[in-house]
């Protein structure tokens, strides 16, 4: 084993400790503590962007967990937020970038910026035939309009490629 010590001071002025090149655990550290971080860089990367079968796949279950779903919102304005939301709570990749543009119809082109692949995604919304929410005592309430928040029920279908 060497005598000289694992780290010493820097000959730069500066008075931090650098690893000593002398020593071998010194000359090995050098060696491997940019490998270890290139690798924690790798792995970060990889976590944070979409690849291509993890998005089929995020697609696929979130569409499947939106089917047959209640939700407490109106018949009019923007339901991507449902299609994101589902997709986001599947925990495949990474849980943002999911980008939706409203089609006609209900239909919504689903992608995001890591992947070429796009889906057209459509979502119907059905009044839910029996709410969480029971008043005892109380009668049927007439159908709620476009603008007013109710309970309904998604229908949720998908197919590659972006919406006509």
């Amino acid at each position: 084993m060497s005598e000289e010590p694992v780290f010493v001071r820097s000959g730069w002025g500066t008075g931090r400790y650098v690893y000593n090149h002398r020593n071998p655990v010194g000359r090995a550290l050098i060696v491997l503590a940019p490998l270890v971080a290139l690798g924690v860089l790798y792995g970060v990367r990889a976590e944070s962007t979409w690849s291509e079968g993890e998005f089929r796949d995020a697609v696929h279950q979130g569409v499947a967990d939106l089917d047959g779903k209640a939700h407490y919102t109106t018949l009019a304005g923007d339901h991507g937020s449902l299609i994101v939301e589902a997709i986001r709570k599947t925990d495949i990749g990474p849980r943002y970038g999911v980008e939706t543009h409203e089609g006609q119809d209900g239909t919504y082109t689903v992608g995001t910026e890591d992947t070429d692949t796009e889906y057209c995604v459509r979502v119907t919304l059905t009044p839910d035939p029996e709410p969480p929410v029971v008043f005892p005592g109380a009668e049927d309430l007439p159908p709620p309009g476009p603008d007013v928040l109710a309970f309904y029920v998604s229908h949720a279908t998908f197919s590659e490629g972006a919406c006509d």
